[in-house]
């Protein structure tokens, strides 16, 4: 029998009791068990199942929920697996997600001030202090008891809202336990998730440094309520604290020197959080039907990899993990098509949350570091971060340097950690220093997208086209080509090379990823391998990697012009353009922009995932500039020659070479001139 698919929900009890898929995560207790900190933390991006393992800690610890938690194990690793600590805690659970705004469980609307995160901060102590009286109602002080219990314990969070800051509303509850004739000592267990979860939103989502300034008011609010935690932990009242979150944004004013230890690079919690390779098989399995749907689990298990997986969460990980909420989305979408074809990216939706945060994080960095930042990404450079730091804003600090910002965008989801194997095939990177990358398609083609926010006739352009897909099916270019044309001139003019090529190349690559209806696996940057090594070359000379010379020899004596009046300088020009033309067909456009190379690296590959053909293209673009036409031909069919040498040495790649229908293309802006050939 099928199982739901759990898209909607992160209750544990409702997954099990509703017979939705389940991906087992219980051996992870005793991993946290046996570790024995008291104070923990466990910071990863968003929808990935944090909230799920909190969840999990509350009825595999909770003295009330021993009988409920036995029934809800019992088919999980950790129902063989028991361990000493088992149901011996009174559980207090605050959760910040902001899904809910009171305890009668009333929906909350997002915030985006401090007045409206403070309200939501106190709000969510009162329901988690609510929800332990609801588990333990013995303990309720006599004086908050209704007449009528079905109330919904009004008078309890009735006399909680008196207190005005919200650090006064735990003392005041974590006293009254202390003085309790019923001692709990030791036996009390505190579950934050999302702690992050009131400065994050107003962190990523504007672009206004002074609305962002308002964090540092929740700062001193959060400060408080840590100090709280942390006296009452030290005077034996509190046995053990579970935090979860995203960001390290208030650690640094909050927290720092309570948490204990950080589970976050923990290798052994890589897993915790995401799917594996197995457990998304194990999920398609449970959700999908095989029988209807025309793909097998192999075929999606690799589609959904190639969009969403890729995350390590420490650098000597041996596992990568998938996102788990775009795997469900991904699922859900396939059943509700009835398994017709393969769920589109859809990432030119207005309402994409992921964008408007990448956007949002990119604003947070000073420009000159942005700009380098975004560079390096681009260019997929290797970006060095320590992601552990804490990062503070205030009034001094009112925006991130570039260390600072990757590390954001890392704890974002938007970059993950290199492997080793990476740190390998990429130039100029020591394997003893911590980079990040981008994680997976999903996210490149993301990135790609504010990109091109900076060439809005490309993105327009692309977001029309209809039938890019029949390059899948046929080598029929002239879409593309046709694209091309359009948009050549709204190539921004620079007078660096490499950055003007890069524009180039991104749009392609963005209109084969989106376009093209997913028919490509598309790399930008494509390592080239031989015999199972990186190799960091291209077939070119050294001396083939500077710029070609515009530079003409000394003019000769003047010749007198023939007795149609055409001078020899002007007949060369005219013969060396009808070279040109008769060579590429080349027509004249507006300028664009100019080409570098990294070597040992294709500019553009992409494999088709049908039985059409494949493709590799090279790049080459050079500033207009007032030269002789003899000049412009002379570069251009220098530039031309070189870009053939490189996809020579390219298509001899390990994987590459064993293509049948590879095809190469040189394409290049050069002088105003759009140019197209296939080699």
């Amino acid at each position: 029998m099928l199982k739901n698919n759990p898209l909607t929900t992160s209750s544990f009890k409702e997954i099990i009791d509703n017979n939705y898929a389940y991906v087992d995560k219980t051996r992870f207790l005793e991993v946290y068990e046996n570790h024995g900190y008291p104070v923990s933390m466990l910071l990863r991006p968003r929808r990935f199942g944090k909230t799920m393992f909190a969840e999990l800690l509350r009825y595999y610890y909770d003295i009330s929920l021993k009988d409920e938690g036995d029934r809800l194990f019992c088919r999980t690793y950790i129902a063989s697996h028991p361990t000493p600590l088992k149901n011996s805690f009174h559980v207090l659970k605050f959760d910040f997600s902001g899904g809910y705004s009171s305890a009668d469980g009333t929906a909350s609307a997002a915030y985006s001030t401090a007045e409206e995160a403070l309200s939501f901060f106190k709000r969510n102590i009162v329901n988690g202090i609510v929800n332990f009286y609801r588990s333990y109602p013995k303990l309720l002080p006599g004086f908050l008891k209704a007449a009528d219990p079905e109330d919904g314990y009004s008078s309890v969070i009735s006399y909680y809202n008196g207190f005005k800051i919200p650090a006064a509303v735990l003392q005041e509850f974590l006293t009254y336990i202390n003085g309790m004739s019923e001692n709990l000592s030791g036996r009390l267990m505190v579950i934050i998730d999302e702690y992050d979860n009131f400065t994050n939103d107003i962190l990523t989502g504007s672009s206004e440094l002074s609305r962002k300034m308002e964090i540092a008011r929740i700062h001193s609010e959060f400060s408080t309520f840590y100090g709280v935690l942390r006296n009452f932990k030290q005077m034996g009242i509190i046995s053990k604290i579970y935090v979860t979150g995203v960001l390290p944004i208030t650690i640094d004013t909050a927290i720092s020197g309570f948490v204990s230890e950080h589970l976050t690079s923990d290798p052994q919690f890589n897993e915790l959080a995401g799917f594996t390779d197995e457990e998304v098989m194990d999920l398609l399995r449970q959700t999908v039907d095989f029988e209807k749907c025309p793909f097998s689990p192999e075929e999606l298990r690799a589609e959904i990899k190639r969009r969403y997986d890729g995350y390590r969460f420490a650098d000597n990980a041996e596992n990568t993990v998938y996102n788990a909420a775009m795997c469900l989305n991904f699922i859900s979408e396939l059943i509700e098509n009835d398994y017709r074809e393969i769920p589109s990216f859809k990432l030119f939706s207005k309402a994409n949350i992921d964008y408007d945060k990448l956007c949002g994080c990119f604003m947070l960095i000073n420009e000159q570091d942005r700009k380098q930042l975004i560079e390096d990404l681009n260019n997929r450079r290797p970006v060095a971060s320590n992601i552990g730091m804490a990062v503070k804003l205030s009034a001094e600090h009112k925006t991130l340097n570039y260390h600072e910002g990757a590390a954001i965008l890392y704890h974002l989801g938007f970059l993950t950690m290199m492997s080793e194997e990476e740190k390998k095939r990429t130039p100029n990177c020591s394997l003893n220093v911590e980079y990040l990358t981008i994680p997976n398609e999903y996210f490149r083609d993301l990135f790609a997208r504010f990109l091109l926010t900076r060439s809005p006739a490309a993105l327009r352009e692309i977001e029309s086209i209809k039938d890019l897909g029949m390059m899948a099916v046929s080598n029929d270019i002239s879409i593309l080509s046709a694209m091309l044309h359009r948009i050549a001139g709204g190539f921004t003019q620079t007078d660096v090379s490499r950055e003007g090529e890069n524009q180039i190349a991104l749009t392609i690559y963005t209109a084969l990823s989106l376009a093209a209806g997913g028919s490509f696996n598309v790399t930008k940057e494509y390592a080239v391998k031989h015999d199972g090594s990186f190799v960091f070359e291209d077939g070119l000379n050294e001396d083939e990697y500077c710029d070609v010379p515009e530079d003409e020899p000394e003019d000769k004596p003047a010749i007198p012009a023939d007795s149609d009046g055409v001078s020899p300088e002007d007949s060369e020009d005219l013969k060396a353009a009808l070279e040109l033309k008769e060579l590429f067909g080349a027509e004249v456009l507006n300028p664009a922009v100019s080409p570098d190379t990294l070597r040992g690296r294709a500019d553009l590959v992409a494999i088709n995932k049908g039985k059409g053909p494949s493709y590799i293209f090279e790049f080459k673009y050079k500033r207009n500039s007032k030269v002789r036409e003899k000049t412009r031909v002379r570069v251009i069919k220098t530039l031309y020659e070189r870009a053939v040498k490189q996809l020579n040495f390219y298509v001899t790649d390990d994987a590459l070479s064993k293509i049948s229908d590879l095809r190469r293309y040189v394409i290049m802006y050069v002088y105003g001139r759009f140019i197209i050939k296939e080699i």
